[in-house]
C-alpha cells in the first residue's frame, strides 16, 4: 500500500497517510486541526551514493543452455 505525505495549509502540520491511490484525497485530513485543506508533499528521489554499487549483487547465467544461474557479489 503506498504512503502519501501531506502538509496542512492551515496549521502547517506534516503527516502521512497509507491508502490506495483512489482514496488518497478523501483521507487527507490533518490529524492536528482536522482541516481537509492539505497539499501533497513530494520528497527527493532516493538514489544510491556515488561510491556504492546500485545493487548488492546479481544473478548471472554461465554460457550454455542447461547452466543454472548463480549469485555474483558486487566488485568492491
Amino acid at each position: 500500500m503506498p504512503t502519501y505525505d501531506y502538509r496542512c495549509n492551515l496549521c502547517g502540520e506534516r503527516f502521512e497517510i497509507v491508502c490506495p491511490f483512489a482514496e488518497r484525497e478523501e483521507k487527507a485530513v490533518c490529524p492536528a486541526c482536522g482541516a481537509r485543506d492539505a497539499a501533497q508533499v513530494f520528497g527527493p528521489i532516493a538514489r544510491p551514493a556515488p561510491d556504492k554499487p546500485f545493487s548488492p549483487g546479481h544473478f548471472e547465467r554461465p554460457p550454455g543452455r542447461t547452466s543454472k544461474p548463480h549469485w555474483v557479489e558486487p566488485k568492491r
